[in-house]
């Protein structure tokens, strides 16, 4: 586990960077950006990353758990990975065939005002999700070589640093909308091409044209097993992405509402640095570990983990809760429905985080049929529940419809993978964790503002909230200090002072 905790925390520093670089992006975007091209621009990004997700049909969560069988065996392992890299392109250009010959069919299902906007981008959406594919699967092989941190790095620093100098070059009229939008499509080769060539320097990489050395009976149990973690992943990501991707269709505001739906999910997103940054590596070594058969030590594994990337959540969500009203005023009276947005989604990826890593341990077990059938109901349930709520309540109907779903569906995967599996997030030290949050809170939100946000908005907004998040950050760190909810926490604590340094 110190090894997963170490690569964690580097892994955790790369993506807090990332998300303050995508901070500045969304600052950016809110200031220089229409919010209907803004919501635009959010909207075919989440259109690339779902139908990748689609697209990729469960092999990155195969590769992740099979690499590990064939790991003494290099002519399935180059087999494997031929069949993996090889797989998602062929169904990517199957899905991009008939894409476009629904044209017309598509751009008939968004609102008048946003359909030029589609049309003139229809061609660019196939290419920006065969880059997202490709950077999903060469992240989750870098994952297995326990190469975590520098495949982050790519996606949360570069990627985003790239992004902010074309913001800065359409807001200062260098280039047009047109070179912004194609230009954030292009700019994923740079990571994808980084990440090849140091998947290439790993010394398990390789690819084989001898597809035979795998028998028929192990494509079969292969395909079984993609099979039903692609019907997974699809309805999982739709979960995670349908409320933005139907609201401009049944929203009569189109794009421009989900421009304010899209900060608030930013806003949301900061909470899932910690499951970003440890959940990667700690899936590696609980699938070898499941792989071994030793439930003993993947029952250790997941609760060590589901309360170390509780810890850190909880840290971010006081961060977070105690300083939304200056970001909020930051972004501007446009987007003022920001904030009660955020409280709605924030309840229900509270429940999804707290709920530890069940969806990893059902990917790698027996059990991830029933993970499949749940989702499928559910998602059908966020369908009809945003189909009703958001005509009606607009914005805060597809809040509440992704949080209703996601409250139920983390309930339910928490008592299956308990009954079934023995293995529960909870227990006293989440007690102690909410205990040493509850006084960072209140100091929180009872500090008084010494920065006025009446004159120089930015400065003592950025000013305001450093203070603050500096009291919250302090307090909650002594409280977990005093009250030992964990042992790897404990661990790590007495290596930097030993070390005299942070790895």
């Amino acid at each position: 586990m110190g090894i997963v905790f170490r690569q964690s925390a580097k892994n955790a520093i790369v993506t807090a960077t990332g998300a303050v670089l995508g901070a500045l992006i969304m600052a950016l975007s809110v200031k220089f950006i229409a919010r209907q091209q803004y919501g635009f621009i959010g909207n075919f990004t989440n259109y690339a990353v779902t139908i990748s997700q689609l697209m990729l049909f469960g092999i990155n969560y195969t590769m992740v758990v099979y690499i590990h069988r064939y790991n003494h065996d290099e002519r399935k392992r180059r087999a494997l990975l031929t069949w993996s890299f090889l797989l998602p392109g062929v169904l990517a250009v199957m899905g991009a065939v008939i894409y476009l010959s629904l044209r017309t069919w598509i751009l008939n299902h968004f609102q008048p005002a946003d359909q030029p906007l589609m049309d003139r981008y229809f061609i660019w959406l196939p290419v920006f999700t065969v880059m997202f594919i490709y950077l999903m699967l060469f992240e989750s092989y870098l994952g297995t070589q326990l190469k975590v941190a520098v495949a982050a790095f790519m996606r949360e620093v570069v990627l985003r640093v790239v992004n902010i100098v074309l913001i800065l070059l359409f807001a200062f009229g260098y280039v047009n909308f047109d070179v912004l939008v194609i230009g954030t499509v292009l700019i994923y080769v740079v990571p994808v091409v980084i990440l090849a060539l140091l998947a290439m320097r790993t010394e398990n990489f390789g690819f084989s044209l001898r597809l035979s050395d795998l028998s028929r009976a192990e494509y079969n149990d292969l395909l079984k097993f993609t099979w039903y973690h692609f019907l997974l992943t699809a309805s999982v990501n739709l979960i995670a992405s349908l409320d933005a991707m139907l609201l401009p269709l049944y929203d009569h505001k189109g794009f421009e509402v989900v421009a304010v739906f899209r900060v608030a999910v930013f806003l949301i997103s900061f909470l899932q640095i910690p499951t970003k940054a440890m959940t990667t590596a700690s899936f590696t070594v609980l699938a070898k570990a499941f792989a071994e058969n030793d439930h003993v030590k993947a029952a250790d594994l997941f609760v060590r983990s589901s309360i170390n990337i509780f810890i850190a959540t909880v840290a971010v969500a006081l961060v977070l809760c105690c300083n939304l009203p200056g970001l909020v005023a930051v972004v501007g009276k446009g987007y003022a429905d920001v904030a009660p947005v955020f409280l709605i989604l924030f309840a229900g990826q509270l429940v999804n985080i707290a709920t530890g890593m069940n969806d990893q341990v059902l990917s790698i077990t027996n059990y991830y049929k029933f993970n499949f059938y749940l989702s499928l109901i559910l998602m059908a349930s966020l369908f009809l529940l945003i189909r009703f709520l958001v005509p009606q309540f607009g914005i805060f109907g597809a809040a509440w419809s992704t949080t209703i779903t996601i409250v139920v569906f983390n309930a339910a995967k928490c008592w299956f993978v308990w009954k079934k599996l023995n293995m529960l997030p909870f227990s006293g030290r989440t007690l102690r964790v909410i205990a040493a949050a509850l006084p960072a809170l209140a100091a929180g939100l009872l500090l008084p503002h010494f920065f006025s946000q009446v004159r120089h908005i930015y400065i003592n907004t950025a000013l305001d909230a450093g203070l603050r998040s500096l009291v919250i950050v302090v307090i909650y760190v002594l409280m977990l200090v005093w009250l030992k909810p964990s042992k790897d926490l404990e661990e790590y604590l007495v290596t930097i002072r030993k070390n005299k340094r942070l790895f």
